[in-house]
């Protein structure tokens, strides 16, 4: 029965880049769909997204914070999905999940509520070993 099973795993063995071209494309678009509707919705918005920055202390300018934030989530969504400077993408949407993390774990004081932002931390530091494997534009 057992080896039945390992056929199969086998054969996916064979879609290990199509496999890393779903993740960084899906991780991606994650990105895009959640900031931006926040980038495109002016400046009350912005100041809700910002307001995360309260944790490190900045009180002023949320709206800036806001804007930068969702932008910096858009742009490095595009850039995963398209593994075009594949590590700098990693990183801006990387800065934008660490800050939601920290945000979370300071407001909210139950588990579980924390589980999906530090999962998508994980999951960004491990694309960043990865790589944007063969199917990317820059093919690094």
């Amino acid at each position: 029965m057992l080896g039945q099973h390992h056929g199969v795993l086998k054969f996916l063995g064979k879609y290990r880049e199509a496999g890393l071209l779903l993740l960084r494309a899906s991780v991606g678009l994650i990105f895009i769909l959640i900031c931006g509707p926040v980038l495109l919705s002016g400046e009350h918005r912005w100041w809700q997204f910002g307001s995360a920055m309260r944790v490190f202390n900045f009180h002023s300018h949320l709206d800036w914070w806001g804007f930068l934030g969702a932008l910096t989530g858009c742009i490095g969504g595009i850039f995963m999905m398209l593994g075009f400077a594949f590590r700098i993408g990693i990183l801006l949407a990387f800065l934008v999940a660490l800050v939601n993390a920290i945000a979370v774990a300071h407001h909210e004081h139950g588990l579980y509520s924390i589980i999906i932002p530090i999962e998508a931390v994980i999951v960004l530091v491990c694309l960043s070993f990865i790589g944007p494997g063969k199917y990317s534009v820059d093919k690094s």
